[in-house]
């Protein structure tokens, strides 16, 4: 069985929650998209920086999105400044499993091939800022995120995908 197929149950509870489903109806606010896009920036500012200095990023060059996500948000909104509690407790979570970089890269699996993937039908229905959607090199990067996973990531690609759950049911809809 697959990774994908490992994580296929909570990628289908992420897709269903009101935040998704506002998100692909086009009835999502703007300002909650510039909320959820600040509180992304900081999420993978810290998978970023801690897969760089466990040097799983030598081979992957231009999947760094969290400069680009803050800058997509504040385009939207100059005034955010401050993560949600889920955000932070994430962050903080991603910082606890530092040292183990098969757990990590589980996050940036999660994370980023789903910009990767359902991030291009995004950019299709919500008006706003997208760059950090934007890859010059999208199919090598699919290829190579996919040469650095095995099957014993699928539970903490789950609980990546758990927290996902968790930050988009913190806004009301």
């Amino acid at each position: 069985m697959s990774l994908k197929d490992l994580t296929k149950d909570s990628h289908d509870r992420a897709e269903q929650t009101a935040f998704m489903k506002a998100v692909f109806a086009g009835t999502l606010p703007l300002d909650i998209w510039a909320d959820f896009t600040f509180q992304k920036a900081s999420i993978y500012n810290a998978i970023e920086n801690i897969a760089r200095e466990a040097g799983l990023l030598t081979d992957l060059a231009g999947i760094e999105r969290a400069r680009l996500l803050l800058n997509d948000a504040k385009e939207m909104n100059p005034t955010l400044d401050s993560l949600n509690p889920v955000a932070h407790d994430y962050v903080q979570y991603l910082i606890s499993i530092k040292d183990y970089p098969e757990r990590i890269m589980a996050h940036l699996y999660t994370w980023h091939m789903g910009d990767l993937f359902g991030g291009q039908m995004i950019k299709k229905v919500i008006d706003a800022p997208h760059t950090a959607l934007d890859f010059a090199n999208a199919d090598l990067l699919k290829n190579a995120i996919r040469a650095k996973l095995d099957d014993t990531m699928a539970v903490e690609a789950n609980v990546a995908f758990d927290w996902a759950i968790q930050l988009m049911e913190q806004y009301s809809l």
